[in-house]
């Protein structure tokens, strides 16, 4: 077979064959577990969740949309799922023909555009081993519509994970991990007069850049961005952290990457609260929350052919243990009501950081793979969200008393 698939360890190789990549996963992967054993390496995928990888809500219509990448490549294909959440606390599939909505394997973050009705995701399903073009899927939950479920595809970088919306004219920012390449980072434009925005077209930055002391980084293994005012920040698994200018994002007489923030291991998930920073670094000799000030980072002069590096204790306020065990594989965080919570793959657990001191408060056993999270509130009522890859659910927090109120899994 041709088709070759990536299958996620979260920016991660490619695999030269279905069946053969499926074959060395039942050798070499428990997660698997006696589907390899009975011989049986493909399962319908049905309403099941599938390796869920992230999750958004719409919290006027009473929505949640569910990433189902399969990246455990337990099912012959996968879904995009739309729940229910009249009661948060115990959501249900929605009841549609057209739900779970049939989608491309290995897809990753989400961004809900709840104005114009759709959802917006990077997917790393190749045709080719060194193809250096994957996807941005555009998918239509309107449910007044009669094209909803549709999935469009747009040509995007290689190897996408990470997206984030919107800067002041109201673009779609997408990173590209790069492969066999450099990383890059992919801007769409969705606000186009003509609805829905044709994005065959967008602005590449090249991650690949020269530094003030001569070091030139490539960008590959960039992760996940998020915007604050006027600036880009993207982490990258080599431990940089990007400052993108989004104001001279498609003026190509400038560079809009001004600076890169160095000497952290890992950079992994970040969040905002709108003003600080927050950064899971997962492999320092103590794992870490980073918590930066962009206010800490020195103008920097345009017209300069080179990028400014600062060392990231000049900009950070702040740090918080996760731990010293490097099997905990801390991964994503979200900041929601004065508290972090990062989601720990390896010990199944999610950590949770009173902000208003910067201690550890507590850790919450969640399921299997605990991944990408939402926090919200409907009512009065607070809920977090969050995808556990392995198990394939949805665990339901209640933050006021950190504990699992109850678990999706239909």
């Amino acid at each position: 077979m041709k088709k070759i698939f990536r299958i996620l360890s979260h920016i991660s190789p490619r695999i030269n064959s279905r069946a053969g990549g499926l074959l060395l996963l039942c050798l070499l992967l428990p997660l698997l577990g006696n589907k390899c054993d009975s011989g049986v390496l493909f399962e319908e995928i049905s309403t099941e969740l599938a390796a869920p990888i992230a999750v958004a809500v719409d919290t006027d219509n009473l929505r949640a949309y569910v990433v189902n990448s399969n990246n455990n490549a337990e099912f012959t294909g996968t879904t995009f799922s739309v729940l229910d959440i009249t009661d948060p606390a115990a959501p249900v599939l929605l009841n549609n023909p057209a739900n779970p909505i049939p989608a491309p394997n290995y897809s990753a973050q989400i961004y809900l555009d709840t104005t114009n009705g759709f959802a917006y995701m990077p997917n790393r399903a190749s045709d080719d081993a060194v193809d250096t073009s994957d996807s941005l899927l555009r998918i239509n939950v309107d449910e007044t519509s009669a094209s909803f479920g549709t999935i469009e595809t747009f040509n995007n970088g290689e190897n996408p994970f990470g997206i984030a919306c919107c800067d002041a004219s109201g673009r779609i920012y997408v990173v590209d991990g790069g492969g066999t390449g450099t990383g890059t980072i992919a801007v769409f434009d969705p606000a186009e007069p003509v609805q829905p925005a044709d994005l065959s077209t967008y602005v590449q930055i090249s991650l690949e850049v020269v530094l003030a002391s001569g070091d030139r980084i490539t960008g590959r293994d960039s992760t996940e961005v998020v915007l604050l005012g006027s600036q880009a920040f993207v982490t990258n698994r080599n431990g940089n952290l990007y400052v993108i200018n989004t104001t001279e994002v498609g003026d190509t007489s400038k560079n809009p990457i001004d600076t890169v923030v160095l000497n952290s291991e890992d950079l992994r998930g970040i969040a905002t609260d709108g003003t600080l920073l927050y950064v899971v670094d997962g492999k320092s000799d103590t794992l870490l929350l980073r918590i930066i000030n962009p206010a800490l980072l020195a103008p920097v002069d345009p017209d300069v052919a080179t990028v400014s590096e600062v060392d990231i204790a000049a900009v950070q306020t702040a740090t918080v243990s996760l731990g010293t065990d490097r099997t905990t594989d801390p991964n994503e965080v979200a900041v929601f009501n004065g508290k972090a919570y990062v989601t720990n793959r390896g010990l199944d657990t999610v950590s949770v950081i009173d902000l208003a001191t910067n201690t550890l408060e507590t850790t919450i056993a969640v399921g299997d793979q605990p991944y990408g999270m939402t926090a919200f509130t409907v009512g009065a009522t607070n809920y977090l969200y969050v995808a556990n890859l392995v198990s394939n659910s949805i665990s339901i927090i209640d933050p006021a008393t950190n504990t699992v109120v109850n678990a999706f899994s239909p």
